[in-house]
């Protein structure tokens, strides 16, 4: 049986590394200290550095107490990253992501290694999912220099099934449930639901939920939608988009690319007409299109012509072997920085009643 490791770091970043890092350049510009940023060895500032990520390797001594930090180090950092760090203006957002990133990966090592309590884990974890839903939405249309979209949505899953698996074991082995009163647990149920809309395995989930979450109106909402895009009523999963507010509906229209993709296959057998044409402003406003310049490189994007306002769908044009259609960011930097940081540390009340910063389309 694997003995739990307690951490006996209480630093954001444990000076061993500190000392390495300053010695071998390898400092990030977000933990320099700005008294020495123009010397050849920057220094760090004590204040801002923090671990950063290792994989393990051979004869690599991962167990080390003084390398690893405690829960409450862990969600001191994890707070910082998410507070101090992801609202600055003064670095690209792209560079900011890279960082917390990285060294969310160095506190996900740290839970692991330790063993962590199930609390305090879900704790950990769920600001965590916040901040890869959120950089999607931030970061979608830059290129894959600055963001990869599949190593961000491979880590976001994993995490929140590895939240969903623990409220599970929580909400079956323990009696006590005073130590999980302000977990957000409904937001991430609803989070899952809407990252996955349509697909069977979530919405078996959804209805399978103890009934004090299933009778949560988000989640009842949540379902709807999973449940109308099932069965490919993509209009009204649409026109439901718009009404959700900010964090849930980011996390839905992570699910536009292919559903625009299947409208249109749809649309392609439904209006295939070589004279026939679709109002441009129409399918705009359906599909949540920010523009019709997005549309239109869509639209050549499958095959379709794009004339006067109008789209001529032609089954025999349609090219089956694009599976998504271009991302588009529905959401602009100045709103989105504007979230920060209670869209990701919020609890989930705040979330819930955040009447004034719901997702809408602009309008032609």
């Amino acid at each position: 049986m694997d003995v739990a490791v307690i951490g006996r770091c209480f630093s954001m970043c444990p000076e061993k590394e500190r000392i390495m890092r300053e010695r071998e350049g390898l400092l990030h510009v977000l933990e320099i200290d700005e008294k020495t940023k123009n010397q050849k060895r920057p220094k760090c500032d004590p204040s801002k550095i923090v671990k950063c990520y290792s994989r393990p390797s051979a004869g690599m001594f991962m167990t080390d107490p003084n390398q690893l930090r405690p829960g409450p180090v862990l969600m001191v950092t994890l707070r910082y990253l998410l507070s101090t760090v992801v609202t600055r203006t003064d670095v690209k957002w792209s560079r900011i992501y890279e960082f917390v990133f990285d060294r969310i990966r160095a506190i996900r090592q740290d839970i692991v290694i330790q063993m962590l309590d199930i609390p305090t884990s879900i704790r950990l974890f769920e600001p965590i999912v916040k901040f890869y839903i959120y950089s999607n939405e931030r970061l979608c249309e830059k290129s894959l220099n600055e963001f990869v979209p599949k190593f961000n949505n491979e880590h976001l899953l994993e995490c929140i099934k590895q939240l969903l698996v623990m409220y599970d074991e929580y909400e079956q082995y323990n009696v006590d449930k005073s130590s999980m009163e302000n977990n957000c647990r409904t937001t991430i149920e609803v989070l899952y639901i809407l990252l996955h809309l349509g697909d069977q395995v979530a919405l078996r989930r959804g209805l399978n939920l103890p009934k004090k979450y299933r009778e949560e109106p988000y989640i009842k909402k949540a379902l709807k939608i999973s449940l109308a895009c099932h069965v490919k009523n993509y209009a009204r999963v649409c026109r439901e988009i718009r009404k959700l507010p900010s964090l849930f509906s980011i996390a839905a229209i992570r699910n536009l690319q292919y559903i625009r993709r299947d409208t249109f296959e749809i649309m392609s057998c439904s209006y295939n007409s070589q004279k026939q044409t679709f109002s441009a402003y129409k399918l705009k406003e359906i599909l949540l299109y920010e523009d019709l310049g997005n549309l239109k490189r869509d639209c050549d994007l499958f095959g379709f012509n794009f004339n006067n306002g109008n789209v001529a769908f032609e089954n025999k044009k349609f090219n089956r072997n694009i599976l998504n259609a271009h991302p588009e960011q529905h959401i602009p930097d100045e709103t989105l920085h504007s979230f920060l940081p209670a869209i990701l540390l919020s609890n989930e009340n705040l979330l819930l009643n955040e009447k004034n910063k719901k997702f809408t389309v602009k309008k032609i």
